[in-house]
């Protein structure tokens, strides 16, 4: 049987196609020829303001814990040094998107940890939480986004216990700064 040219040129083509279509082999290319500058690293302090990404889906809004016995500028983890939940404040509003809660939050582009408390009361992300409530999707299925806020840090939390996932397994002794958003956005910055 004989090939003839234009056959052999649609099966080169089709074949050409196969080999780049896949994603790993795309992302591998780009990888190749556009590799990624290192990012600096983290030099947060208490009392400097800085510009975090927050990596985030809506579930993290009930799901992401910590437990410590100390308050930091009247923020407090969800949860006391022994996880027991942290006592409500008589007469405290019901709903307030927990505004004084710390919640442990891993940074997009450096994957570095910060505790943060009031994430979920800025308007955006109240917004967002509203129009896709946490428990009515399933948390696998969310998609992933992220959150640029400039922070305030008020202080530092040493030997917190903290969980990803809500009846997960706690992580003891972590240490990170403690932070609190003076905005956030959805959108990213320009410039």
């Amino acid at each position: 049987m004989l090939i003839g040219g234009r056959l052999l040129l649609g099966v080169g083509l089709l074949i050409g196609i196969a080999i780049v279509a896949p994603q790993g082999m795309n992302a591998w290319l780009d990888r190749q020829i556009h590799p990624a500058t290192p990012k600096p690293t983290v030099s947060w302090t208490v009392g400097s303001e800085a510009n975090v990404e927050l990596t985030l889906i809506t579930a993290d809004s009930r799901r992401l814990h910590c437990a410590h016995d100390e308050t930091v500028d009247g923020a407090h983890c969800g949860f006391t040094a022994n996880k027991k939940p942290w006592p409500k404040t008589p007469g405290a509003v019901i709903d307030d998107n927990d505004e004084n809660v710390i919640q442990p939050y891993r940074t997009a582009d450096t994957n570095a940890l910060i505790l943060v408390s009031g994430v979920w009361a800025q308007p955006e992300l109240a917004m967002r939480v509203h129009r896709e409530p946490p428990f009515h999707y399933d948390a696998d299925k969310q998609l992933r986004f992220v959150a640029y806020c400039r922070v305030r840090f008020i202080g530092e939390m040493k030997g917190a216990a903290l969980r990803w996932e809500t009846g997960g397994k706690w992580h003891d002794d972590q240490s990170a700064f403690v932070a609190k958003p003076l905005h956030c956005t959805l959108a990213a910055p320009s410039g």
